[in-house]
């Protein structure tokens, strides 16, 4: 038992030290410095905060009336207008850019170590987790909108 303990205490110390070593990133680096930019910038700000509710909203029209309603392809217009107005904002492009980056790192983190337990365990990837701002493919708040 004090064995399993042990393995277990070092195991989820490895794992510290992999979020650390993300923590510390460039790829960290970057995103700091671009969301306080993004900070600074009132009406970018605004606009990322409009899409994540719209986004959220498309993706609840999607669930309950499909890609093909009336109501969700308004919705869609209006999402990509406004990524349309966020790419002419510099400081916005930057700060989605260090977002992909970082979430990138992580993607890769986790590919590997899927990858590497699938060798030796039964390991399914489950349901792709969005909401958080950081997935690049088009279904989630801020960072998201496939553009």
């Amino acid at each position: 038992m004090i064995e399993k303990d042990t393995n277990r205490v070092l195991l989820l110390a490895k794992a510290d030290a992999i979020a650390a070593a993300i923590a510390g990133s460039e790829e960290a680096k970057s995103f700091w410095q671009a969301r306080a930019k993004m900070e600074r910038h009132v009406e970018a700000q605004k606009l990322f905060d409009e899409l994540k509710r719209k986004t959220n909203a498309l993706l609840t029209l999607k669930d309950r009336l499909g890609e093909k309603h009336e109501k969700y392809q308004r919705m869609k217009a209006e999402t990509d207008a406004l990524w349309d107005r966020l790419a002419d904002i510099p400081v916005a492009l930057q700060y989605k850019a260090a977002q992909d980056e970082l979430n990138g790192l992580l993607q890769e983190v986790t590919l590997i170590m899927l990858a590497r337990l699938r060798e030796q365990l039964p390991v399914e990837r489950g349901p792709r987790q969005c909401g958080s701002g950081g997935c690049s493919s088009g279904g989630c708040g801020g960072s998201c909108g496939g553009h």
